[in-house]
């Protein structure tokens, strides 16, 4: 599946500055505050078709049990929407099983385009702090696209 291409889009000083001012206030990244923006501000018909879209075309694949620890790390890594590209995530899953999660975030750094990196990176962050094993985090970044769409758990 080719990786979905966010295209750059330009705003104005001012909805800038009113952004970066109602980020801070809410606790939020600029990113996370103007998607949840946009979100809000487009129609239930372009909501219906976005999801009508991304409605899954074959079988989901058994997930293995679910540990305490575990699910809290999906919950950290929460639904963000963002999709990257499966070959990204098969080398980055094979780098944290075959090297470690240093080695994994070093691929992460030079081979990967700034929203995936900075996602794979949080994500990277988030399984070394709650302790996971390479194994554990090496299926979650197999199937963090599933994890951010939401339909995990």
């Amino acid at each position: 599946m080719p990786s979905v291409r966010y295209t750059r889009i330009e705003i104005t000083p001012d909805a800038y500055r009113s952004l970066e001012a109602e980020a801070i206030l809410q606790g939020k990244t600029l990113k996370k505050l103007a998607s949840e923006l946009i979100l809000k501000g487009v129609s239930k018909k372009a909501l219906d078709f976005v999801q009508e879209l991304e409605e899954p075309t074959v079988a989901v694949k058994p997930r293995m049990d679910l540990s305490e620890e575990m699910t809290k790390v999906i919950k950290k890594i929460g639904a963000t929407g963002i999709h990257i590209n499966e070959e990204t995530l098969r080398v980055v899953k094979d780098a944290i099983l075959d090297e470690g999660y240093e080695q994994a975030m070093l691929y992460v750094a030079q081979h990967t385009a700034s929203m995936e990196r900075d996602e794979l990176h949080r994500v990277i962050a988030i399984c070394r702090r709650y302790k996971l094993s390479e194994k554990t985090a090496a299926y979650l970044v197999e199937n963090l696209n599933e994890i951010e769409s939401g339909n995990w758990i």
